[in-house]
Formats: C-alpha cells, structure tokens, sequence
C-alpha cells in the first residue's frame, strides 16, 4: 500500500496501523543507536543492521522496527518484506501506544527475535525483552549489554541520547 505522506503503516493483527514518522528526538537517537551498533557489526560481519525494514512475520502481521539486525545466512527475503522475525528488532518510543508496543515486542518473539529492545526517549532508558523472562531495565547512567545477541557489545545508555 502507498503510505501517506508523513506516515508509516505497519499491518499488526490483520489491521493497518498508521504510525507518524519520528520528530527530531527520535530520529537523532535512532542514528545514534545506528552509529553505536554499526562500530560493533563491523567487527561481526555475521550480522547486518537494517533501518525501517519490513518484515512479514506471519500472515497478518508485517511490523516495521525502527533498528533490526538480521543473520547475513537467515535472511530470505520475499517479494517485498523479509520472512521472518529479525535476530533484534529495536523500537525507539516516541509516540506509539503501550498496546500496540507490547503487541509488537510480542510478534517479534513469538515468531524468533531473540531480543527487543525499547528505547524510552522522554525517560532516557532501554528495557531488552527476551524469551527467558521479565525484562531487563538499563538506565541512563548503566552499561546496555545483550551477550546472547550481541556478545561482547557494551554501550552507556547515555551515549543513546547523545546530543539532544
């Protein structure tokens, strides 16, 4: 489907969801986890990041995350979205509804994401959502750390929100 101007859509539960685009704030922490990830790939070319890619994770259900990293080896990808779910989906919370965010960290899991992080802009923390139990809550002034994606990656959350 064309997207209006200004919009995202995004089909969650068989209905489209329209979703504005990020403002500033969101879009300079967005390239500041981008940066941050991308010093760290680099170094593990098994992985590749992607910004705003769609993914069809099951019928019905085509999510877009703001951030995702993906196997080079398990992508497949379909006529227009990938298949499947992203090895880490990132969300970066500006605007979206706890409905629809807990709807969406659910769907990457159920269907394989190994991670998700949330990046809460106004309360300047990450939760990093697994299938092993609650989150996992990291402050402004904490170390983000996810050895079961990412081994070895460490970066302040502060370094997150760097500049705004």
């Amino acid at each position: 489907m064309p997207e209006p101007e200004g919009q995202r859509l995004e089909l969650i539960g068989g209905e489209v969801v329209t979703t504005g685009r990020g403002g500033f704030q969101h879009e300079w922490v967005k390239g500041n986890v981008i940066e941050i990830l991308l010093a760290w790939i680099l170094q593990n070319r098994s992985l590749k990041l992607l910004s705003e890619a769609a993914y069809e994770l099951v019928e019905h259900n085509s999510p877009i995350p703001d951030i995702s990293v993906v196997s080079r080896q398990g992508v497949h990808a379909g006529a227009e979205l990938i298949q499947g779910a992203p090895v880490l989906a990132i969300e970066i919370v500006s605007s979206e509804s706890a409905a629809g965010l807990e709807t969406k960290v659910t769907l990457y899991l159920a269907r394989g994401a190994k991670s998700v992080w949330v990046v809460f802009l106004e309360l300047r923390l990450v939760r990093i959502y697994d299938s092993s139990g609650p989150s996992r809550k990291f402050e402004e002034n904490e170390t983000l750390e996810d050895p079961t994606v990412l081994p070895g990656f460490q970066s302040p959350v502060s370094a997150f929100s760097e500049g705004i």
